[in-house]
Parts: structure tokens; C-alpha cells; sequence
């Protein structure tokens, strides 16, 4: 009997590298979105720093350009981590939606896998079927012979 060959052999093939891909880009949009936070919690630990700096230096007496400095500084931080945490909102969306295409090119590669199976497991049965049947012609040949 032949060896066993799974039918859809470069549909499976094919199937993993397009769930490779996926995993690849799933990686990719996590990193993405880990930057991301990492630049917004940056942003914070320097505004939160700032703040501090401004009321010490507010203690000691500060004159008009200094304060409008310091405001301005923090308005600017403070518009970017907004613009942060939106772009984190549309990263995690993004992530959501390949963590479902991730999950369906898994099911499909599944699928294909235990369609595997079941094709190995219809083989050995027929190999073994073959098997018993030439033990048996096999015996029958012998006891023909000795007759």
C-alpha cells in the first residue's frame, strides 16, 4: 500500500502561512500599540514632573513669561496625551479586529487538521484491512501447499 498522503496537503500548507501572517501582524499592531502607552505614560510622568517644577519655582516667585512657559508646555502635554490616548483607542480596535482574523485562520488550519486525522486514521484502517487480508491469503497459500 502506499504511504499516507493527506489530500489537501498545500491547502493546509497555504492556510499556516496566511495564519503566520496574521500572527506576524498581530505582533506587529501589539507593539504598535504598546509604544503607544509607553509615549503616554512618558507624557504623564513629565507633565505630572513639570507640575511639581512649576509650583516650587511658583513658590519662589515667577514672572509672566515664566508662568506662560510653564502653561504652555503643559497645554502642549496635556493635547498629546489626548492625541495618545485616541491613537491607543484606535490601536486597541485595530488588535481586536486581528485577534479575530487571527482566530478564524486558526479554526480553518484546526479544521484542516483533523481532516488530517480522520483521512490518517481511515488509511490505517484500510492498511491494516490489507494487511490481515495477505496474512490470511498468505496462511491459506501455506496450507494449500502442505495439502
Amino acid at each position: 500500500m502506499k504511504r499516507f498522503e493527506f489530500s489537501l496537503n498545500k491547502l493546509k500548507s497555504y492556510k499556516n502561512q496566511v495564519l503566520d501572517r496574521e500572527k506576524d501582524a498581530l505582533a506587529f499592531l501589539r507593539q504598535q500599540q504598546q509604544l503607544l502607552e509607553e509615549e503616554r505614560s512618558e507624557s504623564i510622568r513629565r507633565l505630572t514632573e513639570s507640575n511639581e517644577e512649576y509650583k516650587r519655582q511658583s513658590m519662589q516667585g515667577l514672572n509672566v513669561v515664566q508662568i506662560q512657559v510653564f502653561k504652555g508646555f503643559h497645554k502642549s502635554l496635556s493635547d498629546r496625551i489626548t492625541e495618545l490616548e485616541e491613537a491607543i483607542k484606535r490601536a486597541e480596535f485595530k488588535v481586536q479586529q486581528q485577534v479575530r482574523v487571527v482566530v478564524e485562520a486558526t479554526k480553518e488550519v484546526k479544521t484542516l487538521e483533523k481532516l488530517e486525522e480522520k483521512q490518517l486514521e481511515e488509511y490505517k484502517f484500510k492498511a491494516a484491512k490489507a494487511e490481515e487480508k495477505f496474512i490470511d491469503e498468505f496462511v491459506l497459500n501455506q496450507t494449500y501447499k502442505a495439502g
